[in-house]
């Protein structure tokens, strides 16, 4: 749950201040933050609220924090969207690079 840590520290709160929040301790935050203390539903809505990211982003299953499109993002959706075949495999072959996950950062 490094993504949990890196939200609270981004919002400058302490574990004890975002245990405060969600009326638990800090060390029941530092268990999440571990991974050796699973979240229920209800606090990773919660979470989520708190930190305005997806569940997906928080559990690590996206690297999307939202998923609001910038306009950019939603102007490129629709130019692509309106393209024939041809333009959309130049597009997909040009983007192959980016498409791939990134590789995980090792630990030293």
């Amino acid at each position: 749950m490094n993504r949990l840590k890196a939200l609270r520290e981004a919002q400058n709160l302490s574990q004890a201040e975002l245990g405060a929040i969600l009326s638990c301790s800090d060390v029941t935050i530092s268990r999440y933050e571990t991974g050796r203390r699973d979240i229920d539903s209800e606090t990773v809505s919660r979470l989520c609220d708190i930190f305005g990211c997806t569940a997906d982003y928080l559990l690590c299953r996206s690297q999307l924090a939202t998923p609001q499109l910038s306009e950019e993002e939603e102007a490129l959706l629709q130019a692509f969207r309106r393209a024939d075949e041809d333009r959309r495999e130049i597009v997909r072959t040009a983007l192959a690079p980016f498409r791939e996950e990134p590789a995980e950062e090792s630990a030293i």
